[in-house]
């Protein structure tokens, strides 16, 4: 009997953890599930086949072709009549174009490799938005709690009230008094339920997943994140951030298109051969001697003297878009320093405000007791009551506050560096 007992309990335990759902479990299923992920795996799709066109140039063109003539007058110069027409198959191949083809399949290639960045940086945006769901999740939990707390004194104390204004020992107006704060109470916890409710549906939202609030493990939260100095994450945020790697294979791929449009200055050699059936004096069933057929082998260069200084331009918008991006790198590297110095000054103070919540909130448990005990001596007010569970309750919510902004400030800090583990998701 014992033993079956401890397979049972064992059982519970191993269903209990293994429906437990944690951060990295959520952000997982987030980055699975989202079809935003799916629009930018598209994206890279078409990039993809960006480079397959790309490469297409550098093999021949097999065409079948049809041409019918029609003519004033016959030609006998050409031996033409006023109707004639041919019909072959050709095979036309580049052999120079200016090294435009294999820019272009670099530029192409960049341009693949920028989409896989763009696409790590929105699965980090993601798993920040589960993060910052989860926490506002904690938190609201949190927040119930204390509202249901609050309420379940205030009703106590106005059961004691009651009593006590029975006998005489106390007047109406404290009963009237304490009575106001339970129904505010009250609507405080149904507010709170409101939001606990609401935090759910957005963490849902996000992840794709139908949870609630047993199914969510929150053990994350309660060891407190470390950090380090701001040189360390400086050297991790410029070494990782996939929007500035983005950019710079962006910036390349500008620079690859400068190239290729020089390609414009140089000849261009085709080659083209073709075998094909020619009818001289009509479409199709003309007179049997005026028809033959024809093998043709051309070689064709040329060079363009003058296109109205299209190419001109062509160059100088390929150039100028290297400057741009170039630009819009530095900018985005010092709003990032920016953002990296104010999430760790935020962190610090966050880290500040916890420990003197926590110092307040055993000070406030102590002055509730100390109050409450007097109290019903008959040794102090309604009001002071009052006062003393308002204290309490607002000390826990500083606390619950101050945590969520160590933890807030902790997953923004995470984002900037990309610190979020998504190594595991199979996309």
């Amino acid at each position: 009997m014992k033993q079956l007992c401890l397979i049972i309990l064992a059982g519970l335990f191993f269903t209990a953890n293994t429906w437990a759902i944690g951060l990295k479990d959520l952000q997982q299923s987030a980055v699975e599930n989202r079809d935003v992920i799916k629009r930018y795996k598209a994206a890279l799709n078409q990039a993809d086949e960006r480079i397959r066109e790309a490469k297409g140039n550098f093999l021949p063109l097999l065409d079948l072709r049809y041409t019918a003539n029609r003519l004033d007058v016959d030609n006998d110069i050409t031996y033409e009549n006023m109707k004639n027409d041919w019909v072959g198959i050709g095979v036309g191949w580049n052999i120079f174009a200016g090294f435009a083809d294999r820019y272009n399949i670099k530029n192409a290639e960049v341009i693949q490799e920028s989409k896989q960045f763009q696409l790590a940086g929105i699965k980090q945006d993601i798993c920040y938005a589960v993060s910052l769901g989860l926490l506002s999740v904690y938190r609201n939990q949190a927040y119930q709690q204390v509202t249901e707390d609050a309420l379940n004194l205030y009703r106590d104390r106005y059961r004691e009230v009651k009593l006590k204004r029975k006998v005489g020992v106390l007047k109406k107006s404290d009963q009237l008094k304490i009575k106001v704060e339970m129904d505010n109470a009250l609507q405080d916890a149904r507010r709170a339920n409101a939001g606990l409710t609401a935090s759910f549906n957005y963490l849902s939202r996000q992840t794709g997943l139908n949870m609630n609030q047993e199914t969510l493990d929150f053990s994350y939260f309660r060891e407190l994140p470390g950090k380090k100095t701001y040189a360390a994450y400086e050297t991790l945020l410029f070494d990782r951030r996939s929007d500035i790697r983005a950019m710079e294979k962006i910036r390349l791929a500008a620079g690859f298109q400068t190239k290729a449009s020089r390609a414009a200055y140089l000849p261009r050699v085709d080659m083209d051969l073709s075998y094909g059936h020619r009818n001289l004096d009509d479409y199709f069933f003309g007179s049997p001697d005026k028809k033959y057929d024809e093998i043709r082998c051309k070689a064709v260069i040329s060079i363009n003297l003058f296109d109205g200084m299209k190419k001109k331009a062509r160059m100088s918008q390929a150039r100028l878009e290297e400057k741009k991006i170039t630009a819009d790198i530095r900018e985005l590297k010092a709003d990032l320093k920016v953002s990296l110095k104010n999430t760790l000054l935020d962190l610090g103070v966050a880290f500040d405000n916890l420990d003197v919540a926590k110092g307040s909130k055993a000070a406030a448990r102590e002055n509730l007791r100390i109050t409450d005990l007097a109290f019903k001596q008959g040794l102090t007010l309604s009001s002071d009551l009052l006062d003393a569970i308002y204290y309490l309750s607002r000390a826990r919510f500083n606390v619950i506050d101050a945590h969520r902004q160590v933890f807030s400030s902790y997953f923004q800090l995470l984002r900037l560096i990309e610190g979020f583990d998504i190594k595991s998701a199979h996309l």
